[in-house]
């Protein structure tokens, strides 16, 4: 099959496209961290691309602003000791399963127990 409809196929296929799209926008939004429902625009809040979050999701104010300072300790402080990440930061290896960055004195550490 070449990926090509019949004249019915393609009508009928728009049809359940036009119809999720409605149910979609008459249903409430629900925070995607803590499921309340967002009923006011300024409670409305995309989450950042950087977060890897699957797209068309919201949050509430306060689960944004949590999301917002995790992500933004992750990245600015060495997740072994806790300190602040200089300019140059290291990236843990896959085989440490540590999640975030390292500063220098923490991965030399790990590298030479030979995890």
């Amino acid at each position: 099959m070449d990926g090509q409809l019949c004249a019915d196929c393609h009508i009928e296929k728009t049809k359940e496209f036009m119809l999720a799209q409605q149910r979609a926008v008459e249903a409430p939004d629900t925070c995607a961290n803590c499921g309340k429902e967002i009923l006011s625009a300024e409670d409305r809040n995309k989450p950042k691309w950087q977060w890897d979050m699957a797209s068309g999701l919201f949050l509430c104010h306060p689960c944004y602003l949590k999301k917002d300072a995790e992500h933004g300790k992750k990245m600015n402080s060495c997740a072994a000791c806790g300190g602040k990440l200089a300019l140059i930061f290291y990236h843990p290896k896959p085989s440490w399963k540590i999640q975030g960055n390292l500063c220098r004195k923490c991965w030399d550490a790990h590298n030479s127990r030979g995890m």
